[in-house]
């Protein structure tokens, strides 16, 4: 018999634990593995900005705990507007973080010492 050794403190069916969001299809690589088939540039049709953060409204809605909020793609850091929404989401009180793919933008520069540089 298997030993459950982390268990929600809440039901999962009034709200999740964790949210992946594919931010963009954009990314530098080419992975066979990859589900967001990868294209060079941002795609136009994706959330804007203002649409972004209200996704991350709809989120602190959900209320306490608040789910881990992660930022995926393609390549998260290839959205102009990450930093602004990962702020975001910080000062809704969200666990916010940043799945990236293994790019030149996987760099110091993007990824900061200390997680509370981020806001």
């Amino acid at each position: 018999m298997r030993k459950l050794i982390r268990q929600p403190s809440y039901n999962l069916d009034d709200r999740p634990f964790m949210i992946i969001w594919e931010t963009t299809h954009a990314c530098d690589l080419a992975c066979r593995h990859c589900r967001a088939e990868a294209i060079p540039e941002h795609d136009p049709l994706s959330l804007k900005t203002d649409e972004a953060k209200r996704l991350l409204d709809q989120v602190d809605s959900f209320g306490m705990p608040r789910p881990i909020f992660i930022f995926t793609g393609g390549d998260p850091f290839k959205r102009a507007d990450l930093f602004e929404l990962l702020a975001y989401g910080n000062e809704l009180g969200l666990a916010m973080a940043v799945s990236p793919s293994g790019t030149p933008l996987l760099n110091e520069a993007n990824l900061p010492a200390q997680p509370d540089e981020v806001s």
